[in-house]
């Protein structure tokens, strides 16, 4: 049979197709093929039947030609789908050199595949959806899927390929580790470095593979060369040629091989770990030194900070000096649990030489340390630094509540707040926005509470006087006439924009159990949604929660109201809820039958 004729038949049809069924009857490339086919029909019977499809067009009427074109179109397309050969020109080769006893299959029907070949090797939104799905269904078992998914590790989209090497690659097993070899360049990308990755886990005997991360660490492209030095790590074969890499021109190598470098504890590591923060890796260095865990690197990191101390005390004062100091007491974060450190730093923060301008944030991180240290001699210390560093009070009263009773640190404390805009009252301030969840905080913990400090009440009275309506809302437990007169007044300032600090003060008002809060925030609500209100967010919706369930049906008249249909059922649901609390959380808007209720309601 002459496929190649009705071939070029089928692409004749195409061209009327598109260009208008109109012009068939007259189309002169139509009428020349006639003849051979009407030829051709004297042996086959399928040409004899597009020989008089050929001809129906040809002859037809204008108003019957498209009908008549279609017929031919269909004969022609089922033809060649039947009779044409899928096979792939050139030679069958095997692929790599898989290991005989490793089996692979092609247990699952192409349609369930499809979908997921589609994912891996096209482009477009929902992709990484129906990867999951692909391994989650177990597909990649399936020999079909080992190549589009090695091809997947350089996709354009990283948290596909990220994905794939992690989750899939893994799922594949050995059998996929000579498809891996093929497809990897040592000059290749960032999908080559995940390669050379996958490689390495799927690999038994990964000292057969030592010859290759020393080639790729020196050779490689730069992402390639990061991957093989990443692998080297903790391997003692490795030292000399790390070290060696650890003074290469590229930041980005000198880095990987410091951080690789970490986890050897041998004396040259840790000269060389030494000698990069004190000279032009300081910042390279600080990371891999905190991992580090070599007995001896605290003594000699001990030392060069000393060093540079007396270099301060001697006079000297270098933006590089100050840098390195810096770098020595970063590295610290992960060695306060040592006696000799916490020494050190008390040292550093009582050092005069340090005017606190000019080592603000070296002197900052040294008091964090020590207060992270959780040792009660650091803690001490750093309570009782509150006169003679007073810019680190802040640290001194997070120290002191560690250490305090509420009564004995408000006691202690109270007084350095007597002037707002002062640089204590300012420190101190702050500390007291760290140390004090937001009011809505619990709603979002695990736990009840997410502060375990207790504060002493009349902090909230000073609060009061400062006009710190915050630190008032997060600290306020019992009733009080004074508070919530402070706090009813507050409320009232541009109540209907439902700001953040609006939000907290009508928060405050319901736990502390003001009767009337309802009454303030039921026409507030109903100002606020008469603008552009998309969204109730989860703040929002704890207020409306704990309205009592009477207001369910003033809830509904303001839901009413809303344009967006998206808030407008937010909000009908919420007050549905409402209407049907429980009567043993009805009263307690802070237990944990409430907790468990809103968490339950919120959407």
């Amino acid at each position: 049979m002459s496929i190649p004729l009705l071939r070029e038949l089928h692409q004749d049809v195409r061209r009327l197709v598109i260009a208008g069924a109109g012009i068939a009857a007259d189309d002169l490339k139509l009428k020349r093929m006639l003849p051979q086919l009407q030829q051709l029909g004297e042996k086959a019977p399928i040409f004899k039947r597009v020989a008089e499809e050929v001809n129906g067009v040809t002859a037809a009427k204008p108003e019957h030609a498209s009908g008549k074109l279609l017929d031919l179109a269909v004969l022609l397309h089922a033809v060649l789908h039947t009779q044409s050969s899928a096979e792939a020109e050139g030679d069958l080769l095997p692929l790599g050199n898989p290991d005989p006893f490793i089996n692979v299959t092609t247990e699952f029907p192409y349609r369930k595949l499809k979908p997921l070949l589609d994912a891996l090797t096209q482009r477009g939104h929902g992709r990484l959806e129906t990867i999951k799905q692909g391994a989650e269904d177990g597909l990649f078992t399936d020999f079909r899927t080992f190549i589009p998914a090695v091809n997947g590790l350089r996709d354009s989209y990283a948290e596909i390929a990220e994905y794939i090497a992690e989750k899939v690659i893994p799922q594949m097993g050995a059998a996929v580790l000579p498809i891996l070899h093929e497809h990897f360049h040592i000059q290749g990308n960032s999908g080559d470095a995940r390669l050379l990755i996958c490689i390495d886990q799927l690999t038994s005997d990964t000292e057969s593979l030592w010859p290759l991360f020393t080639t790729a660490s020196k050779e490689g492209a730069q992402p390639v060369r990061i991957a093989a030095i990443s692998l080297m790590a903790g391997l003692p074969a490795f030292e000399d040629e790390l070290l060696e890499l650890s003074h290469d021109k590229k930041k980005e190598i000198r880095g990987a091989a410091l951080t690789a470098l970490s986890r050897l504890h041998s004396d040259r590591v840790v000269g060389r770990l030494i000698d990069a923060l004190a000279k032009k890796d300081t910042e390279l260095a600080i990371a891999p030194i905190q991992a580090c865990a070599a007995p001896r690197l605290t003594e000699q990191l001990l030392q060069l900070g000393s060093s540079l101390i007396g270099k301060i005390e001697s006079g000297e004062q270098t933006a590089v000096l100050k840098e390195t100091l810096g770098g020595v007491i970063s590295c610290f974060q992960t060695k306060a649990h040592e006696s000799a450190v916490r020494q050190f730093l008390m040292l550093v923060l009582s050092n005069e030489k340090l005017d606190f301008k000019e080592y603000e944030s070296l002197l900052n991180e040294a008091a964090q340390i020590l207060l992270y240290s959780k040792d009660k001699l650091a803690l001490t210390y750093l309570h009782e630094l509150r006169d003679n560093r007073p810019p680190l009070i802040g640290y001194s009263l997070k120290a002191a509540l560690r250490l305090l009773e509420p009564a004995e640190l408000y006691d202690q404390y109270e007084g350095y707040l007597t002037q707002k805009k002062s640089k204590n009252a300012r420190e101190l301030l702050q500390a007291f926005y760290a140390c004090t969840p937001n009011s809505f905080a619990y709603i979002y913990s695990e736990q009840e509470e997410q502060s375990n400090f207790a504060w002493d009440a009349r902090w909230v009275d000073r609060f009061v006087e400062l006009n710190e309506e915050e630190l008032v809302c997060r600290l306020v437990k019992e009733p009080d006439k004074k508070i919530v007169a402070y706090l009813v007044e507050k409320s009232k300032v541009a109540p209907q924009l439902m700001k953040p600090r609006t939000v907290h003060l009508f928060h405050a008002l319901f736990r502390v159990g003001h009767r009337e809060t309802a009454d303030l925030f039921l026409p507030a609500l109903e100002q606020a949604t008469q603008h552009s209100y998309y969204y109730l967010d989860r703040e929002v919706q704890l207020l409306i929660a704990m309205l009592p369930s009477h207001s369910a049906e003033k809830l509904h008249q303001i839901a009413d109201k809303i344009t967006y249909e998206y808030s407008r059922n937010q909000l009908k649901q919420l007050a549905d809820h409402v209407a049907a609390k429980p009567a043993a959380i009805e009263t307690d808007a802070e237990g944990a039958g409430f907790l468990a209720w809103i968490k339950n309601k919120l959407s």
